[in-house]
């Protein structure tokens, strides 16, 4: 392989010979074999070849060949080329790079997670630029611009930083912030508009004992940190504060101070650094608020105009000579029906993330901001108004796709929403509304049953629940391991289901006459059978596996395998073939492997709890065979597995064998319409009957069909369409603090950044600069923001500033 790379990958370099060996622009042949030696996962690269430079650009393509072809240890012999060791794409590996020698600018630049790069002596200007994510340790000193606009990583140094150092560095929330430290001193300008990350200066042995933070530092900064140890001589007051280290602070310094002086060979001085807190200083910078309330802040336009514009350019400035009307701030500005945009209040008019990606749409931002209000009780009984099981679908088994989509989730965290729906556990049922008269039938006391059933009870119809076996919860009750769902949590929410008064007929299995009846006997029917059918796949010797949906029943039913010391397959990688990988841990397996013939379709909890058991998962396989005197699994790749116990899960079917021939099917589902009504105007469908999905699926399928029934048989107003979703880039991130660790539901109400919802935080009504916009309470004690038109200039203020993205700016037709 080595010959075949020497012969067929030759390059032609034009460059031109210089003094002292530099190479520039005339022809010359680069063997890349003189230049890179790669050994297995080692690899040696050369910058300059018998007196002759590489240049950098070519340089940069032996490094990345070297990574693609295995390479993992690379060390650099540079002749002062730039950009080394950045923009490798380690993808999942890490690539280790050693470098001596003379080195040019920007070594490391745009340097990604999984890059650790060692330099053995100093650096030029910029390492560490654009840095998303590198691990970077000088040996020597950094030069002017180090860590410029880095974004994601740690930049260690040995000696000191030059000017300039930490310009523009900024955290990206969904990450560590980025980290730069300097053994003794920083150059001037140091932390120039900084906006994020963590800088320390330990101040060993600095150039400048009596100002080791250098001329002018933080000016502009916005954002981060920085600790220092020594004097300094001046900052700019402006913008950032002096304080001392909180214990927090210390101990994240002692912590992090360690593996730095390991990195850098200085562990001697461990002691003398961390030994007081009160050797070090933090600088942070103010906040927009803090800047805001802050004296020199306080200047009204007017008075810049009048006091320091026009001392410099005269009154009415560079054109006044041409101007004929009335000095004004703005003298060519319209109102009214002149305007060519006007704000309006688009309070509610979209979705917030969350209720738009929960199938039920619980809207947990009003339950946030009824928790601001102090109104704890009143916020955990609103989600008893959208599902009957909040405690066990919210709280314990749900993926929770309302949390995933959470507008905070880009910031720092998402909101803990499952911990409302725990909270909610212990409440009473809501009262029902007066009777109605009218009656609904439900075939199937699963998820999806259980919630058609709540919603229509609490308006007042008579329910009754036809359940083939002896238990409420479908397979929340049959299937999901206990370790997933503790069980005393869903028999006290179906305790209080059953308070609502509902008719619940247990060991009740419909057939086509017992349907008949029912159709007969009610003015709706809802089948809510889920899918207790398991798939199997016919490959020879099928028969002697079990199916997931058997497996899993069993367990729960008390029913225990015995599978010490086997080993365990598992067809099929989807959220329940990973219960049953989990379960089958549980009862003594030696190993468990899932395999599928596809990417694996699990994710959440239940693939984590599965691999933290030490499931293996292989794909793509497709069986052949199972030999159950052999205990072996084949596979038509010709590969096979030692499986002493087989289980098959690659899905279930509906059993609807009972249905008539009026209600259209397609491939073993039911169809239904958008309102979740079937062929049959009379009957609808909801849950696994229709097609396979997720438990808090089924329930968002029972309150939107309870919703559409209620509305048919009574008459009643039609619930508004569900709304268009809010854009994450109209929330105003830079309003909210970044905040950490779990905290008290009345704090954690707070971080809720109540998307497409006012806040009342009055900052459109306090930025208008013409008072165009007030706030008006009415006596129910809602309130709305209005605008004067007389006043409003269309400035777009407002929409600009709002932190929820209720004001908008629409075309003044």
């Amino acid at each position: 392989m080595r010959a075949k790379r020497q012969k067929t990958d030759k390059r032609q370099v034009k460059v031109k010979v210089e003094k002292k060996g530099r190479v520039s622009s005339s022809a010359f042949s680069l063997q890349p074999s003189v230049c890179l030696q790669i050994n297995g996962r080692s690899a040696v690269i050369k910058g300059n070849v018998n007196g002759k430079r590489v240049p950098s650009r070519i340089l940069e393509e032996y490094i990345q060949q070297a990574v693609s072809e295995g390479a993992r240890e690379l060390h650099i012999i540079a002749d002062g080329q730039h950009g080394i060791g950045g923009r490798i794409w380690p993808r999942g590996e890490t690539i280790k790079i050693t470098v001596e020698g003379p080195i040019g600018q920007r070594l490391g630049s745009m340097g990604m997670f999984g890059t650790e790069i060692v330099v053995k002596n100093s650096v030029s200007d910029d390492v560490g630029w654009l840095n998303c994510g590198a691990k970077i340790t000088v040996l020597g000193d950094a030069t002017n611009g180090a860590w410029n606009a880095a974004a994601q990583g740690i930049l260690y140094v040995q000696g000191s930083g030059g000017a300039r150092c930490d310009t523009m560095t900024k955290h990206n929330p969904r990450f560590d912030p980025p980290q730069s430290w300097y053994f003794r001193d920083v150059g001037d300008s140091f932390a120039e508009f900084k906006a994020g990350g963590i800088a320390v200066v330990c101040g060993v042995n600095p150039r400048n004992p009596k100002n080791i933070l250098g001329y002018r530092p933080c000016v502009g900064m916005v954002g981060g940190t920085i600790y220092f140890r020594g004097q300094i001589q001046g900052y700019s007051e402006r913008d950032v504060k002096l304080l001392d280290l909180t214990e927090q602070d210390y101990q994240w310094l002692k912590a992090n101070m360690k593996p730095y002086l390991e990195a850098i060979d200085r562990m001697e001085y461990y002691d003398e650094l961390t030994k007081s807190p009160d050797a070090w200083k933090k600088l942070i910078a103010y906040t927009p608020q803090e800047k805001r309330a802050r004296k020199w802040f306080k200047m009204s336009t007017t008075e810049f105009r009048k006091n320091m514009w026009e001392k410099e350019v005269g009154e009415g400035g560079i054109f006044a000579e041409y101007l004929d009307h009335e000095l004004t701030l703005l003298p060519y500005i319209t109102t009214g029906k002149d305007r060519r945009n006007k704000p309006i209040w688009a309070n509610e008019k979209y979705a917030p993330p969350c209720a738009y990606a929960c199938p039920t749409h619980i809207p947990s931002h009003k339950r946030a901001s009824l928790i601001r209000q102090g109104k704890l009780q009143e916020a955990l009984e609103l989600v008893l108004q959208y599902s009957p099981l909040p405690a066990t679908v919210c709280g314990e088994i749900c993926p929770n796709l309302c949390m995933q989509a959470c507008t905070r989730a880009q910031f720092d965290k998402p909101l803990d929403i499952d911990r409302l729906g725990s909270l909610a556990l212990g409440l009473p049922a809501p009262k029902k509304a007066e009777p109605t008269g009218h009656t609904i039938a439900i075939i199937g006391g699963g998820p999806a049953g259980m919630s058609a059933a709540w919603q229509l009870a609490l308006k007042g119809h008579t329910v009754d629940i036809y359940e083939a076996g002896d238990k409420l919860g479908g397979k929340i009750e049959q299937c999901i391991p206990r370790e997933r769902l503790p069980h005393d949590i869903l028999e006290r929410e179906i305790a209080r289901f059953k308070g609502l008064g509902i008719n619940v007929h247990l060991n009740t299995k419909v057939n086509r006459e017992k349907f008949d009846e029912i159709y007969k006997d009610h003015e709706v029917v809802i089948i809510a059978i889920g899918a207790h059918k398991p798939r199997r796949i016919t490959f020879p010797g099928y028969e002697d596996a079990v199916t997931a949906y058997d497996f899993l029943k069993d367990i729960n039913a008390g029913k225990h395998p015995d599978l010490k010391g086997k080993k365990v397959v598992v067809i099929g990688a989807g959220n329940v073939a990973m219960d049953v990988c989990s379960e089958a841990f549980n009862y003594g397996a030696a190993s468990v492997t899932a395999i599928d013939i596809q990417k694996p379709a699990a994710f959440g909890v239940e693939m984590e709890i599965a691999k933290s058991k030490g499931t293996q998962i292989i794909w793509p396989k497709i069986t052949e065979r199972y030999d159950k005197n052999e205990k072996k699994l084949y596979f038509k790749d010709g590969t096979s597995l030692d499986a002493d116990f087989v289980v098959i899960a690659i899905g279930d079917m509906p059993e609807i064998d009972f249905l008539p021939p009026s209600i259209h099917t397609e491939r073993g589902w039911i169809t239904v319409n958008e309102n979740y009504q079937t062929s049959d105007v009379k009957v609808f469908a909801i849950g696994d009957v229709t097609g396979l999905g997720l438990v808090t699926h089924a329930i968002g399928h029972g309150r939107v069909a309870a919703e559409n029934i209620h509305y048919l048989i009574s008459h009643a107003p039609r619930q508004p369409e569900v709304k268009q979703v809010i854009p994450y880039e109209r929330i105003k991130t830079e309003y909210y603090d970044v905040c950490r660790g779990d905290l008290p539901i009345e704090q954690e109400a707070n971080r809720c950044m109540s998307c497409a919802t006012c806040r009342d935080c009055h900052m459109c009504e306090a930025t208008c600069y013409w008072g165009a916009i007030s706030r008006i309470e009415h006596s129910d004690g809602s309130y709305e923001y209005v605008v004067d038109d007389d006043k409003c200039i269309g400035c777009g203020f407002c929409a600009g500033i709002c932190p929820c993205g209720v004001w908008e700016m629409v075309e003044n037709i």
